[in-house]
């Protein structure tokens, strides 16, 4: 390269008027020895190609890079320090700028170094003319090795993390300081029955009905305030379902120490809660229902021992019978209870048995069966104790009418992913407040074929809806509609 390079000195003009001030030159006199520590002390390395692709300068960055000395570099063709492609690749840029044709001026490429080793170099270039009015191609090369495994460790990390808490059990959800939802992960979205489109904006106190304004208000000043907590919260679920769950809340603060919302891992408790109320409810079966047929049964065995006419006996023999008879429909339906989370669930016509078991009701309870809706077979998501299902709705419709006269309506249809189960009657009917609270109250005041129905329906994923049967007369009897999920 040649020996000076810039202007040492610069001389004033002499056609400067007197009065005219000069302006001071701001460019120094270098000295062969300041350009070359500049060249030398340089971040990046820097390379000088001539003609032919050969070398004919590099500086202490690219013998770094290299990992060797300058003198295994200089004079030799750059090709020879790539693998094919990306010589191909640098050459023809290094052909099309010499041409004057465009070119990328910033890329990045791979080098080989001394020991064989692959590094992965970004270049940066620009032509001058040298001496002798001869091209020069001047190039930056800054060693990007480590960036790039950087990004792609920080890529890796991020795609872990990513499955991570899109397979994790728990739902996931992040809001902002005012409360909205900026991030649901599917975990949560499933508990729900939502997308994370119908969720994201959403303030998170819009999908519980537990929180009072003040409550909201508290939980977010607490999360200001730097406060982790964990508590039990009930959503609602799209179908309506309520989903009880642990909340663990903990709030996120940026690196500035500014709070910007909340992190809420959410950990569904319904099997628990189920569990609670299944004890609950067993505990008051045995105190009041199975308790109130063994009175009965002691009542009436001591009529037998007494000296009353013959009709007092034959009537306590039937209400014994009566009782024993009620205390085994008892335990028969505790036990399928106790079924339904170990039986595995599979695709049943639910045509098939619904004819079936309206065909038993028609010759146990005299009713009349009026059978609409769809007689082709449609399968439906549940298992085996469908049947349990089914019955008990249609039981309960004919047992409690008091008329003498029972007519039970009966129909199924399916409708996209979703097939509507309708049951109802001609009873005496139920208020709005009986309808409402049927299958979400916890003293189960339905009895055990209730009970029975309700965890089946959850267990199928699918939901339950207590109306009218007659649109504005609830005297006309209930209607019950369960919507199960049509198997594909």
């Amino acid at each position: 390269m040649p020996k000076k390079t810039g202007t040492r000195t610069q001389k004033r003009k002499k056609s400067v008027p007197k009065k005219e001030k000069s302006v001071p030159s701001n460019i120094p006199v270098w000295n062969d020895a300041m350009i070359q520590a500049i060249l030398n002390n340089a971040h990046d390395g820097i390379v000088i190609l001539g003609d032919d692709y050969k070398i004919e300068y590099v500086n202490e960055g690219i013998e770094r890079i290299y990992a060797g000395n300058a003198s295994e570099l200089l004079g030799h063709d750059f090709r020879m320090f790539m693998k094919d492609d990306m010589a191909a690749m640098v050459a023809s840029h290094y052909e099309k700028r010499r041409m004057g044709e465009s070119a990328p001026a910033v890329y990045p490429t791979r080098f080989l170094r001394k020991d064989g080793k692959e590094v992965t170099i970004e270049i940066r270039v620009s032509m001058v003319i040298g001496p002798h009015e001869k091209l020069k191609v001047i190039a930056h090369v800054l060693d990007i090795t480590q960036m790039e495994s950087d990004l792609r460790d920080l890529e890796e990390s991020k795609t872990r993390y990513k499955l991570l808490i899109e397979t994790m059990n728990e739902g996931l959800a992040i809001d902002d300081v005012d409360g909205k939802l900026t991030y649901v992960n599917d975990a949560f979205c499933k508990m729900l029955g939502c997308t994370s489109g119908e969720l994201i904006g959403k303030h998170w106190s819009d999908l519980t009905d537990e929180m009072t304004p003040e409550d909201i208000k508290g939980k977010i000043a607490d999360r200001k305030a730097g406060v982790s907590e964990s508590y039990e919260l009930s959503w609602c679920h799209k179908n309506g379902n309520i989903v009880p769950t642990i909340i663990s809340a903990t709030p996120y603060i940026d690196h500035n120490g500014k709070f910007t919302g909340t992190f809420a891992v959410i950990t569904a408790i319904s099997a628990q809660k189920d569990a609670e109320e299944s004890i609950q409810f067993y505990l008051d079966l045995l105190t009041h229902d199975v308790a109130n047929q063994l009175q009965v049964i002691m009542t009436s065995s001591g009529l037998l021992e007494e000296e009353v006419p013959s009709s007092y006996i034959e009537d306590a023999r039937q209400d014994i019978l009566a009782a024993v008879n009620r205390c085994n429909r008892l335990i028969t339906k505790v036990k399928r209870a106790g079924q339904i989370r170990l039986i595995t669930p599979s695709s049943i016509d639910i045509v098939e048995i619904l004819d079936e078991k309206t065909a038993v009701l028609e010759r146990v309870y005299k009713a009349k069966i009026h059978r609409t809706g769809s007689k082709k077979k449609i399968m439906v998501d549940a298992d085996v104790l469908l049947g349990e299902l089914i019955w008990n709705l249609l039981e309960n419709s004919a047992r409690h009418n008091p008329t003498d006269k029972k007519e039970v309506w009966a129909s199924v249809k399916s409708k996209g992913d979703s097939v509507f189960l309708s049951i109802g009657d001609n009873g005496p009917g139920l208020s709005d407040t009986r309808k409402k609270n049927l299958f979400t109250e916890r003293s189960h005041a339905g009895g055990v074929g209730l009970k029975l129905v309700r965890q089946m329906i959850r267990k199928y994923g699918g939901s339950v809806e207590v109306t009218n049967r007659v649109k504005g007369n609830p005297s006309e009897g209930v209607n019950f509609i369960v919507t199960l999920r049509k198997t594909k």
